[in-house]
């Protein structure tokens, strides 16, 4: 098959851009042509990444510049068997290239459904459940921050974009939070698929959780990824072990004077960004790695991270976290914000190394049987060729 990626970005920028490069390193070893149709590159390696696949072109459309038609011109020359979207700035620009094709799109977040994109209360922090309409006015999300300072978000643009999206032949997903969402907001669940992420997990030895190793958090440092949360419950409820913090962000400054202001100077490392190699280190080296996440995760990959290096998991049960945290079997899932509960489980799993070893254990083993590679190629190769074969297009 023929496979055209189309994503806004060509480098290695973020989770979706590895995921965009890890699909099509994965179809191309199963003998697929992929190409890649993008607005603009990134500064990390773009170079690189272009050269992942058989061709790469940029195209206006997905940028600021609307009146070319150099995406129609790789769609008529390569005339592929599936169009696959990923993030693009406005599908309705794209429609008529699309038309008489086959289109899937991954939804990476919450950008379709959300105004404001987190999927929680500005007002309480707490996940929202609620469809996109009148709630969202309530929750002042309608106002949003944009690139240059406060900006107001039209809703019924924001519903025509979402609405545009419904003749695309399938909309795949991480998680059953992410489909649940979609379907609250009027898709059908023939047009929803899940298909959770995956890690490329090369050959490497699984040491067991050591007795000292101390408490592991990787992420983006910004508001929703909890990690004040995390702070407050490691100085309030966890009086031993070391808090390594890997990421960079917008609240680094903020989280940084918020660990001295709670007497944690001697007790948290900020790392800053770490390639991969140090990071399977600090895998190893952790007892528990945590995922305090204030935003309803749409999966979560660091909680695959986790299992892959046979390592429990403390969380907070929101977002697609609860599709691969399973209480008491590979870590500890604790309700929403409540962060006695979280420093109260990581300091469990601190003191009892037997415990801990046997979540990591299992977590490797649900790990090992859910969530390969190969099965997620497989998947996604019988779904494409499933549409391909199909006579049903836009």
């Amino acid at each position: 098959m023929k496979i055209l990626f189309v994503n806004q970005k060509c480098g290695f920028f973020g989770g979706v851009e590895q995921n965009v490069a890890d699909t099509a390193v994965g179809l191309r070893a199963a003998g697929h042509r992929c190409v890649l149709a993008y607005g603009e590159t990134t500064d990390i390696r773009s170079d690189d990444y272009a050269g992942i696949f058989d061709a790469h072109v940029a195209c206006h459309e997905l940028g600021e510049i609307t009146d070319a038609d150099s995406l129609r011109e790789i769609v008529t020359r390569e005339d592929p068997n599936i169009i696959y979207l990923h993030k693009v700035p406005d599908i309705r620009r794209l429609l008529p290239i699309l038309h008489g094709r086959h289109t899937v799109m991954m939804v990476h977040d919450h950008d379709l459904c959300c105004p404001r994109r987190h999927k929680y209360s500005v007002w309480t922090g707490r996940v929202c459940h609620q469809p996109m309409g009148v709630a969202c006015y309530l929750d002042a999300a309608n106002i949003a921050r944009g690139p240059h300072g406060v900006q107001w978000v039209s809703l019924r643009e924001k519903a025509e974009v979402m609405r545009a999206h419904r003749v695309l032949d399938l909309l795949l997903v991480g998680s059953t939070f992410m489909r649940d969402e979609l379907l609250c907001n009027g898709f059908a669940a023939s047009q929803v698929r899940i298909l959770a992420p995956q890690v490329q997990r090369h050959a490497r030895a699984v040491s067991p959780v050591p007795h000292q190793g101390g408490i592991l958090y990787v992420g983006q440092l910004i508001r929703g990824k909890g990690v004040d949360l995390l702070l407050e419950a490691f100085a309030r409820h966890v009086p031993e072990g070391q808090l390594r913090i890997v990421g960079a962000g917008n609240a680094a400054t903020r989280l940084h004077t918020q660990a001295r202001n709670l007497g944690l100077q001697d007790r948290v490392q900020f790392l800053g960004w770490v390639n991969h190699d140090e990071l399977d280190v600090l895998y190893q080296s952790a007892q528990v790695v945590v995922v305090p996440s204030r935003w309803p995760e749409p999966f979560g990959m660091v909680g695959l991270e986790a299992m892959s290096h046979a390592r429990p998991i403390v969380a907070f049960a929101v977002g697609g976290i609860t599709d691969w945290l399973h209480d008491g079997e590979n870590g500890i899932a604790v309700p929403e914000q409540d962060i006695a509960a979280f420093g109260n489980a990581i300091q469990r799993l601190l003191r009892d190394n037997t415990l801990s070893c046997r979540l990591g254990e299992q977590g490797y083993q649900r790990f090992r049987a859910e969530y390969t590679f190969t099965n997620y190629i497989q998947v996604l190769h019988d779904l494409f060729s499933a549409l391909s074969a199909s006579s049903s297009t836009l």
